[in-house]
């Protein structure tokens, strides 16, 4: 009876002691790795997102559509005004189907097709897809590079990312945004916007990073997410990249090691 008391004890053992063995032997960079990665790339695609519904409510918004409520304040087409977006307790499901729930306040200095006008974002018990986002957006039109294309200034300040689980990112940026595609039409469907730029903040298992794009990144608004660029992350003095791809419209980057290994990761909702 004793011996088999002392089998069954060991054989329950094993699976613990194996899980052990896993544990002690994966590789902490790994896991910071995927976690920054996740966080940086969630960060830009909602800042992205953001931005792109903010020009789709005030520009190109369906006037039967009753979610989310908009008010401007004065609404006497003059500068600078104020423009609250609503979309509720319950939440509006947008044009690319993300759900928004809360509040977006603008203040607007100008239209934005003029040099020198400013746009600032704040966000108000505000979410997309369950992920509460706060923090200060500042959106400058800087006027027309040599090319004659568009240049904005773009300073995203002490935004924060809470996730469901209640793990929260943090996310600083100043990027350079050029209108690449689509100034010559009056719709913004056919926009691409070519981004350039670095950010910093502390991933949700609060580890410090900084991230530099080394090759543009492109965001067509044909497609939800960027389709190309890359851009290096940095912790601790350990980098490695992020491929955003060639071109086509699909979710996920490639994360690149310093030893050259890869690994697909996700630009949005891998939580």
């Amino acid at each position: 009876m004793k011996k088999n008391l002392l089998l069954l004890s060991m054989l329950f053992a094993l699976p613990l002691f194996f899980t052990a063995c896993n544990k002690d032997t994966q590789d902490p960079a790994d896991d910071t790795e995927i976690t920054t990665s996740e966080d940086v790339l969630t960060a830009q695609d909602l800042i992205e997102d953001t931005q792109e519904e903010i020009d789709y409510e005030l520009e190109n918004r369906d006037p039967e559509d009753d979610c989310p409520i908009i008010t401007v304040d004065p609404n006497d087409g003059t500068y600078p005004r104020t423009i609250t977006i609503d979309y509720g307790i319950e939440g509006c499901e947008g044009w690319n189907g993300r759900i928004r729930k809360g509040i977006i306040l603008i203040t607007v200095t100008d239209t934005m097709i003029n040099e020198g006008a400013m746009r600032t974002v704040e966000f108000v018990n505000f979410s997309v897809d369950d992920v509460q986002i706060a923090g200060t957006k500042t959106f400058t039109n800087n006027g027309l590079n040599a090319d004659g294309q568009l240049v904005f200034t773009r300073v995203v300040s002490d935004a924060s990312l809470t996730f469901p689980n209640g793990d929260v990112a943090e996310w600083n940026a100043t990027q350079t945004l050029t209108l690449i595609e689509g100034a010559g039409t009056p719709q913004r469907f056919d926009d691409v916007m070519q981004i350039e730029g670095g950010s910093n903040g502390v991933n949700r298992h609060g580890k410090a990073f900084t991230s530099e794009i080394t090759e543009p990144l492109i965001k067509p608004r044909a497609c939800p997410w960027i389709v190309s660029g890359i851009r290096t992350v940095n912790v601790n003095d350990h980098t490695w990249t992020l491929d955003y791809g060639d071109g086509e419209c699909n979710k996920v980057a490639t994360l690149t090691r310093p030893d050259g290994t890869t690994k697909v990761v996700l630009i949005r909702r891998w939580w």
